[in-house]
């Protein structure tokens, strides 16, 4: 019964070990990009004046999103680190001695890394849509009692359809504009320029659009001869308005939508349109970034193994730089899709296809007991010392 024992006691002390870091790692990686959203997130609700409870809402339905990303993250440094510590400290050359192969000290690593991928399928699969679909609705709530908190002043604003709206001040928490501009071209035969002094927008409940109020303004009308054109002066003047591009009415955006909304989607989609390669492309993505989850925490395994390496710094630095050279790789390979043409359903693979042989090639080099590179940093290093001596006496 004492080999049988054994196994189970090291497999708990190994995912004890990992726990440790990978709860650290979560949270802080969280907290950074959680941040660096909620500046912008702050700057829109402070300064329009929206309420507490709005600002609390928006942080708790962007946590899911976020999660996505960092949760792979802290996974992989989680590894990392953990093996990196008992590489240091000599554990592994002990569990070696004691008869355990690097072989057999990946179950533990593997039920870890399964976790994590069930865990990231769970939030792209439901917890980021419901994240995006409710701040669409909280958005939704925020412009029906503040329609003007998505005009920016001295900015030319583009997110009315046909339209171009420019104003000059937005009084914070006053619920009015000052100084504005708006080019109307939605009636390409008789386009016109607006300018008033003051003006406001509001939500029609009744019509479920924007209503922009205007007081003390000029209307220029014009057609296609120069001499048509026309001015208007007046002291009211309402226009109603098409939506932001959060619109309130309208089809739901591919990151909103379930898994079943995406398949039912894409079924009433012509194949080749852009609608249906970016439901193709977003179904696509939802699974392989959880697969990809899982390939990072295995790669993490040899590279942590490594005698080469020491040091938490070192270990977080490796764990960092894997996680970014797969998203970045990730995310250029589904955006092929679109610039490219390749493929859509294939496109967001391609990332996992290429870290699938590195994870074969790193772990077979782990198991054999094999340097990960074929030649060690000394060599390298003498042969770059050889070049530089070569550059200076030139």
């Amino acid at each position: 019964m004492r080999p049988l024992i054994m196994p189970s006691i090291i497999y708990r002390y190994l995912l004890l070990e990992i726990m440790a870091p990978f709860g650290a790692g979560l949270l802080t990686f969280t907290i950074i990009v959680f941040l660096g959203r909620l500046m912008k997130v702050t700057q829109m609700i402070v300064v329009k004046g929206v309420g507490l409870m709005e600002v609390l809402k928006t942080c708790a339905y962007l946590f899911p999103y976020l999660l996505v990303f960092t949760l792979p993250m802290a996974a992989t440094v989680g590894i990392l680190l953990a093996l990196m510590r008992l590489t240091v400290d000599q554990e592994v050359i002990a569990l070696k001695t004691s008869g355990l192969s690097y072989a057999q000290l990946l179950p533990p690593i593997f039920l870890f890394s399964l976790a994590t991928a069930v865990l990231s399928l769970f939030f792209t699969a439901y917890g980021a849509p419901w994240g995006q679909k409710a701040t669409r609705d909280l958005m939704m709530e925020v412009v029906k009692r503040r329609a003007d908190l998505g005009i920016k002043e001295q900015v030319f604003n583009t997110d009315f359809n046909g339209l171009m709206l420019f104003v000059n001040h937005v009084p914070p928490g006053a619920g009015t504009m000052e100084g504005i501009f708006l080019y109307d071209s939605r009636d390409q035969d008789n386009p016109n320029t607006v300018y008033a002094k003051k003006g406001a927008l509001n939500y029609d409940p009744s019509q479920e659009t924007l209503v922009l109020h205007l007081a003390d303004g000029r209307v220029i009308r014009w057609g296609e001869g120069l001499s048509r054109w026309q001015t208007v002066e007046f002291k009211t003047y309402q226009l109603p308005l098409q939506l932001f591009s959060f619109a309130l009415k309208g089809k739901k955006s591919e990151d909103e939508m379930y898994l079943g909304e995406l398949w039912r989607s894409l079924a009433q989609e012509p194949p080749g349109s852009d609608r249906h390669i970016r439901l193709a492309v977003e179904l696509n993505r939802r699974f392989a970034l959880p697969c990809g989850a899982f390939l990072l925490c295995l790669i993490a395994m040899p590279l942590g193994l490594s005698p080469l390496h020491h040091g938490r710094t070192w270990g977080l630095i490796l764990g960092l730089l894997v996680f970014l050279v797969y998203y970045v790789v990730f995310t250029a390979s589904w955006r092929l899709a679109f610039s490219a043409r390749l493929n859509p359903h294939l496109a967001p693979w391609l990332s996992n296809f290429l870290f699938t042989g590195v994870a074969i090639y790193l772990w077979r080099r782990t198991v054999r007991e094999l340097p990960l590179l074929p030649i060690s940093w000394p060599h390298w290093r003498e042969r770059l010392l050889s070049i530089i001596i070569r550059i200076k006496g030139k």
